[in-house]
């Protein structure tokens, strides 16, 4: 099972520019897949907008077909609770993404298109600002583990480190803050 001391190579690798920007986010999410064992990873960036907030896909991994997909924004006003469960929790931990009330209204149109039935997603800030969110879904139902969490956060942590020090040494496009 891959586990931080994989991401921490590849955040290696990018600090050096020995891999894109692109390849950098597709191995993370790839390995944040395999080291949580769900279906799908997003790496996500809040943007405020003019009404409101919406998200936008950095990075997409569709384990159920071994691949990288592109993801539209989402600009929705019903993902209202998400961000606040966000805000002041740091996590969302939705076992039943169709009745947990951060994601009920989110993926209700999503859940009959995707099969989304649990989300895990945790927070980053960078700079003391909320900036973005990686998460993580199945299929199934699923009781996220305070270890599957956990790990997530770890991953996370060292993947966002390494998007800020990309964004200050201009080596990524990605809208990161200073």
């Amino acid at each position: 099972m891959p586990d931080n001391i994989d991401v921490q190579a590849f955040c290696g690798q990018f600090d050096r520019k020995e891999i894109s920007a692109g390849r950098f986010l597709e191995e993370c999410a790839r390995l944040i897949a395999a080291a949580i064992d769900c279906a799908r990873v997003g790496i996500w960036l809040f943007e405020d907008v003019a009404d409101g907030r919406a998200l936008r896909c950095l990075s997409f991994y569709d384990g159920i077909h071994d691949r990288m997909t592109l993801v539209p924004d989402e600009t929705s006003l019903q993902v209202g609770a998400y961000f606040e469960v966000l805000e002041q929790v740091g996590h969302v931990l939705a076992n039943d993404a169709r009745t947990h009330p951060a994601t009920a209204g989110f993926f209700s149109d999503r859940v009959s298109v995707n099969g989304v039935r649990s989300l895990m997603a945790a927070s980053f800030s960078i700079n003391g600002c909320l900036f973005g969110a990686f998460t993580c879904t199945n299929t199934r139902i699923t009781e996220w583990s305070p270890v599957q969490l956990a790990t997530l956060k770890r991953m996370g942590a060292r993947v966002s480190l390494a998007l800020a020090n990309a964004s200050r040494t201009n080596q990524s496009t990605l809208p990161m803050p200073l």
